[in-house]
């Protein structure tokens, strides 16, 4: 598989700062625990809101890259005639999806105690 390539040459040129499948709970569980693992906030950009965070699609990885790698990235993925579109941006403490805004400290509470308070 071409995905797989890309991301075993990636990570042993260290090519990306951090990588995520879609498979569980899709875009919106991947960057939910992205941005939370790193406590890195995120600004992104979507088309189709609903079904582009909810669709859990295998074979789709979310990789976070140092702007300076970008050319890299996008000559491995070119290589390995896998696509590759930009989502957004990192930084911050907020997480923002289009035109909305949470805070990080925010949407941990809310990942880590809604089933919880919800479900005893």
């Amino acid at each position: 598989m071409n995905l797989i390539e890309v991301l075993l040459a990636g990570r042993s040129e260290k090519i990306f700062t951090s990588a995520h499948d879609l498979s569980q709970g899709g875009l919106a569980m991947t960057i939910t625990e992205m941005v939370l693992r790193h406590m890195v906030g995120a600004t992104i950009s979507l088309n189709d809101v609903a079904n582009d965070l909810l669709s859990e699609t295998p074979g789709r990885v979310v990789i976070a890259v140092d702007p300076s790698k970008t050319s890299a990235l996008l000559e491995l993925c070119a290589k390995y005639k896998t696509p590759v579109s930009k989502l957004g941006t990192t930084g911050g403490n907020t997480l923002v999806i289009n035109e909305t805004t949470i805070s990080l400290q925010e949407l941990k509470t809310a990942h880590t105690s809604t089933f919880p308070r919800l479900f005893g």
